[in-house]
């Protein structure tokens, strides 16, 4: 009796650990087939991953030409076991964005139960999305984007002004930094009506607060694209980015208080 309950116990546990494996694999491709049925050329995946691990590798814009180099104008790919069908032709982007936009109104959407970021544009559809597109709107008509012109000239002086100060020893110029600090201005002055020289003043809050944003210390674009479950991902990043109120009237922007 004994004997035979110490050879079931292994046999059990290796004919339950084949069944997971093989389970786990189907479930991990069971949508690999999507496009090949419907004769469309795609980048070939890996089980779990689908086809994000290049994304990983190599900046998303290089990836993206690669493929359409390699696959042509329209194809297809995997985030995770999601299919994904890439269009790189204008024309046809032209009519789903704008000719057939009401066929195509929904987009990529990541819940993640916080209540500022699901409230975003870039993240509500439907309804919600109208309503904030409609106050939104009005903002960047012509003649507003016009008169902020002046804004982008004031900036692109300052960065001239910093080309000139870099380049007086004859030494190399770090083009990031000083096209980087440009951005910053625009942005600053003309979003958050800041005035700022970014380049000149590395220490200033918006701009620490701002890199802080763009710092975030693991790849998010694998994680949240190969996954469905990226709720509590995106609030840690989300911590980080939005402030908070504390109790003394101040705000909490991830360690650090205004």
């Amino acid at each position: 009796m004994l004997d035979t309950e110490f050879l079931f116990g292994p046999i059990a546990a290796s004919f339950l650990i084949l069944v997971s494996t093989v389970l786990l694999y189907w479930y991990s491709t069971h949508t690999f087939d999507y496009f090949k049925k419907r004769n469309i050329p795609y980048v070939k995946p890996l089980p779990l991953l689908g086809s994000v691990l290049d994304v990983v590798r190599k900046p998303l814009h290089e990836i993206e030409n690669l493929r359409r180099q390699k696959y042509g104008r329209i194809y297809g790919h995997f985030e995770g076991i999601r299919p994904v069908l890439s269009v790189a032709d204008p024309t046809l982007l032209r009519d789903i964005l704008v000719k057939d936009f009401h066929i195509f109104p929904q987009r990529r959407t990541i819940t993640t139960g916080h209540e500022i970021f699901d409230k975003m544009m870039t993240s509500v559809t439907g309804e919600d999305w109208k309503r904030i597109r409609t106050i939104v709107t009005p903002t960047f008509t012509t003649g507003k984007i016009r008169r902020m012109i002046h804004i982008f000239k004031e900036c692109g002086m300052t960065s001239i002004q910093n080309f000139k100060k870099a380049s007086e020893n004859g030494d190399p110029v770090e083009l990031k930094r000083i096209f980087g600090g440009y951005t910053m201005d625009v942005i600053a002055s003309s979003a958050f009506s800041t005035k700022i020289d970014s380049h000149n003043d590395p220490e200033n809050k918006f701009v620490l607060t701002a890199r802080k944003v763009f710092r975030i210390s693991f790849n998010w674009r694998l994680i949240i694209m190969s996954t469905r479950h990226s709720k509590c991902i995106v609030n840690r990043i989300m911590a980080t980015v939005i402030p908070t109120s504390h109790s003394d009237g101040s705000l909490v922007w991830g360690s650090a208080k205004f």
